[in-house]
């Protein structure tokens, strides 16, 4: 499964936060990501409990792959 991992600076740039999608097109190419970041920073929407926007500057962006390796499974038994 790939991931986009998203790092943010908060807006007071004490912290950085991540915003993870899961199922993303991993084609895409830096431009259309950094325009997405800056898209959901601009619209000023996600605060944590002190009203502190947190995706509040881009910062980085990649592609994370994981493997699941199952060992067992006994859902459908």
């Amino acid at each position: 499964m790939k991931l986009l991992n998203m790092e943010f600076y908060s807006a007071n740039k004490q912290s950085t936060h991540r915003l993870q999608v899961k199922a993303v097109n991993n084609e895409l190419d830096a431009d259309s990501i950094r325009k997405a970041m800056d898209q959901i920073a601009g619209l000023g929407i996600f605060a944590d409990k002190t009203g502190d926007l947190v995706y509040a500057k881009p910062v980085s962006a990649s592609y994370i792959d994981t493997n699941e390796k199952v060992v067992f499974d006994e859902k459908n038994k």
